[in-house]
């Protein structure tokens, strides 16, 4: 009997028209059949192919802002790549992958295998920093399985977390303490966000939008 693909919008019509998040159970086969079909993003997460609604004009301009900061930063500095969210992350210990909004890879990129054999040239492993954007719809989902599945990747330093419904910023960072993290917020304009010797105040990542105020 040949094997029925999960019913998931194929269309970008068909997925305007559809609720803002769907959840279809999947093999992560299927997974990787789909996303290759399907012109929008998904993610794969216990055995679950997701995906979130269309992103609002204030979260990718968001998004494009910290591509822009960070890259600065970044730029100066050796053997550093930021990405953005069409490249996706891979999670072995959760056989998840996820879009996150932007990453920050060091050296060369940890390629998923897929089952074909060959090397994926969209998705890898080993990020140094994941940023997420959060939105109603996204923020209890970024924060709670998929923080879970992130903190698995050896090479991950940080995990940024920004708000687009407030002036807040959340940071997760590795300690020197084997499974140990440790979570910074920051809620006042003056307030500057750190990851390692990057520093970056909120009132710079929140410039030209409506929470700046």
């Amino acid at each position: 009997m040949e094997a029925v693909a999960p019913k998931i919008p194929i269309t970008l019509q068909e997925r305007d028209e559809a609720p803002d998040i769907i959840r279809v159970s999947a093999t992560w086969e299927e997974y990787l059949e789909l996303a290759e079909v399907v012109p929008y993003n998904i993610d794969y997460y216990e055995g679950e192919i997701i995906s979130i609604g269309q992103a609002s004009l204030l979260h990718e301009g968001l998004v494009s802002r910290l591509i822009a900061l960070l890259s600065i930063y970044y730029d100066n500095l050796d053997d550093y790549t930021v990405l953005a969210s069409n490249v996706k992350i891979f999670v072995p210990d959760c056989q998840s992958e996820f879009n996150a909004d932007l990453s920050v890879l060091k050296g060369s990129p940890d390629y998923l295998k897929l089952p074909s054999g060959r090397l994926s040239t969209v998705s890898y492993k080993n990020p140094e920093v994941i940023v997420e954007v959060l939105s109603k719809s996204t923020k209890n989902f970024d924060k709670a399985g998929k923080l879970d599945c992130y903190k698995t990747i050896s090479s991950l330093q940080y995990v940024l977390f920004v708000d687009q419904s407030k002036m807040a910023v959340s940071v997760v960072a590795r300690t020197t303490e084997p499974n140990q993290w440790l979570t910074t917020d920051y809620n006042s304009p003056d307030d500057t966000v750190r990851l390692g010797d990057l520093a970056l105040t909120l009132r710079s990542i929140y410039r030209k939008t409506p929470l700046a105020g």
